[in-house]
């Protein structure tokens, strides 16, 4: 007879009030995919100086864009990931991005001649890596079919001119994938400034409305400096259970920082870690309470809407399944309650946008 053990479990749920909350402390690491033939591999890089000199120019600069950000800040570190050139299949792709089953990232970035078969394989790796509480969100460029989901970017420009040269909107989600990077949690992408751009995609104020509607993060030129029209990622379809704002890159940013807490100080601190007793969970809630608090303070959640506690409803239900009776317990005997290897707690709060629409009165008195 087998048993039912498999691996341990951990189920991370976010509902309609974003339930599952917590914090990272690391963020802004960016991948970046470039096809060379030289320095292939992966690496780390946390200046542009270190950018590997044996790569192509064009290369180096793509890297370099990576880093730039913007006036609101910049990714702390770069990962390169150098694959073999060639586009006619995609097992250069797939080598590299099983280097990086190991990382932790924050925004990817692929080569800038990304091929409609390597975006596939690209949006299929996202998905399955978010649908395990990674949070790699990826920028593609001009996507052929529309992602339609909240860890993908469609950046969506057909003119990127500076003062020297013009650029694809592949050559540039690097420049993207810094910029989102490097944003501070309490703000969003929305203005912020590529000034190196003297020309962007010409749109009327209603192309640019329905872009952006349609899951586009496009880029705007108001005669002075070039820059995010509103960031938002792709998603349109919002299911039962969604919410219209996790199209905004700021709330999935916000989302993807708590499932990382989540996820890895659950997996490192508690894991096998302690005896499943009363007091041990309660010293997990306070642990997620004490981040909940800090992300109050820092631009994530609401101040005062925020809570962490022992689930009773579904402790209840697996002592059901478990053959216990549970009619005459109150809820402190069911909380206390012994529940094997299981742990389960439920949290909260509002996830906060950031100032993006604005109207102003103004009376000549």
């Amino acid at each position: 007879m087998s048993t039912s053990n498999g691996l341990p479990t951990l189920t991370i749920t976010f509902q309609k009030a974003a339930q599952t909350v917590a914090n990272r402390s690391k963020k802004g690491f960016v991948g970046v995919f470039v096809r060379d033939s030289e320095a292939q591999g992966v690496h780390q890089i946390t200046s542009v100086a270190l950018i590997p000199s044996a790569l192509s120019v064009d290369n180096q600069a793509y890297l370099q864009r990576a880093f730039e950000g913007s006036s609101r800040g910049g990714p702390s570190k770069v990962v390169a990931i150098v694959i073999a050139p060639g586009t006619e299949n995609t097992t250069a792709l797939e080598a590299g991005l099983a280097l990086l089953a190991g990382q932790t990232l924050d925004y990817l970035a692929p080569p800038p001649d990304l091929t409609e078969a390597e975006e596939q394989v690209l949006v299929d790796w996202v998905k399955e890596r978010r649908s395990n509480y990674f949070t790699e969100k990826l920028v593609l460029a001009n996507a052929v079919t529309p992602p339609d989901e909240k860890g993908i970017i469609n950046f969506v420009e057909t003119e990127l001119d500076t003062a020297k040269d013009s650029f694809t909107a592949g050559e540039y989600t690097s420049r993207i994938a810094g910029i989102l990077a490097g944003l501070p949690q309490s703000m969003s992408g929305t203005y912020a400034q590529l000034p190196e751009l003297t020309a962007v995609t010409t749109r009327t104020k209603q192309e640019q409305i329905e872009a952006i509607n349609a899951g586009k993060l496009i880029l705007m030129h108001d005669g002075q400096v070039a820059k995010i029209a509103r960031a938002v990622n792709s998603l349109t379809t919002i299911t039962t259970g969604g919410k219209e704002d996790w199209s905004k890159i700021k709330i999935v940013e916000g989302m993807d920082l708590i499932t990382y807490y989540l996820r890895t100080t659950i997996q490192n601190e508690y894991l096998g870690q302690y005896a499943n007793t009363y007091d041990n969970k309660c010293l997990l809630v306070t642990a997620i309470s004490e981040y909940l608090t800090y992300l109050e303070g820092s631009g994530v959640l609401n101040p005062g809407e925020s809570y962490a506690e022992i689930d009773t409803v579904a402790q209840e239900k697996w002592l059901k399944a478990n053959g216990v009776e549970t009619a005459d317990m109150t809820q402190q005997q069911i909380k206390e309650y012994q529940t094997g290897a299981w742990v389960f707690i439920k949290c909260g709060g509002r996830l906060l946008d950031a100032m993006e629409d604005f109207q102003v009165e103004f009376n000549n008195l």
